[in-house]
């Protein structure tokens, strides 16, 4: 068997980021055969210069549309929901059935344009009553955000908060401290006794991205995926949580930090460049900052992988530092090292 054919066709096929882990299991390859293959259909597509690409993504792989096409294919292309988008459907999936004219009393006017994405989307469903329409989640809204089962109950059970318990593991810590929310610390990916006692009372799990089948081992509840490698993925992540729960008090606050220290690093990246990522983690970074990515561009990769790179990111940082700082310090070292092969 082919195995940079097979690995072509399961991130052609799966449209969405699969670990090395997860492509491994599914398909018998060896782990280091499946990196293999992914890294080399990266420098491939790279080389092809086409439409469609091969990035890492915090430790998994996607093929997708090339980053300056994206904006150009937009119209044809899945809507991302944005933070207000996300609060206007939580809204509607734990008042279901909420009449629109009642939505607007809560979310304001701005709630119709969201509607009218959100069924287009597929993501509620609107029928007449009277001079207004009255709302529900779909289908289609649980199977776009990953969770069990679609019935009202359900999810108004996750966004009231009734899945009180939060497990988290350590680099979470600071997380959790920031959105003002309740925790434990447990080990789901090696529990131990203890760690087995507490995912029991677990109701809500926040885990690094990838592990999750591993984690079904011994956790049969919620699993909400927050990344931590870049600005980019840990946004997208609490906005998750934020549908998910509807008590998170930190939430909007980190967010607007999230966005400011991103758009700073962004005006500083300007100009520098370009980057060789050797890993996934580099790639991610450079990614978020807008760096331009080439064959010939300084290579970067992280600091647990060995490699004879000129910038090296750090990824094993003390455990009590913020996640902001943790972010930032691995931003800072990639600007540092390009501004110093370019002096």
């Amino acid at each position: 068997m082919d195995a940079k054919a097979l690995v072509e066709a399961m991130l052609f096929a799966a449209g969405r980021p699969l670990s090395v882990e997860e492509i491994s299991g599914l398909s018998g390859l060896d782990a280091k055969d499946v990196l293999d293959a992914a890294n080399s259909l990266l420098r491939e597509y790279a080389s092809r210069g086409g439409g469609i690409e091969v990035r890492a993504v915090e430790g998994s792989f996607v093929m997708q549309v090339r980053g300056d096409l994206a904006q150009s294919v937009a119209m044809v292309a899945p809507r991302e929901l944005d933070s207000s988008v996300i609060r206007t459907l939580a809204v509607i999936a734990y008042r279901q059935p909420i009449m629109q004219s009642e939505l607007a009393r809560i979310r304001g006017n701005k709630c119709y344009e969201h509607v009218r994405l959100l069924e287009r989307m597929g993501l509620i469903s609107a029928s007449k009553k009277g001079r207004t329409r009255e709302l529900r989640t779909t289908r289609g809204f649980a199977e776009y955000f990953g969770l069990q089962s679609a019935s009202p109950e359900f999810l108004r059970g996750i966004i009231a908060g009734k899945r009180e318990i939060i497990g988290i593991t350590p680099i979470y810590e600071s997380l959790a401290r920031r959105l003002g929310i309740d925790y434990v610390i447990v080990n789901p990916y090696r529990p131990e006794d203890g760690d087995i006692a507490k995912l029991r009372e677990v109701h809500l799990l926040i885990a690094s991205p990838g592990y999750a089948e591993k984690i079904r081992k011994h956790y049969s509840g919620e699993i909400i995926e927050i990344g931590t490698s870049t600005f980019s993925k840990l946004k997208e992540g609490v906005e998750k949580l934020m549908l998910m729960r509807r008590d998170v008090p930190g939430a909007e606050a980190l967010i607007r930090e999230v966005d400011a220290a991103l758009k700073d690093y962004r005006e500083r990246a300007k100009g520098l460049g370009p980057v060789k990522p050797l890993t996934p983690i580099a790639s991610e970074i450079a990614l978020d900052m807008h760096l331009d990515v080439e064959e010939r561009g300084v290579t970067a990769a992280a600091d647990y992988t060995g490699e004879n790179a000129e910038i090296i990111i750090p990824t094993h940082q003390e455990g009590h530092i913020d996640i902001i700082e943790r972010i930032r310090q691995r931003y800072d070292a990639m600007l540092d090292g390009l501004r110093e092969r370019h002096r």
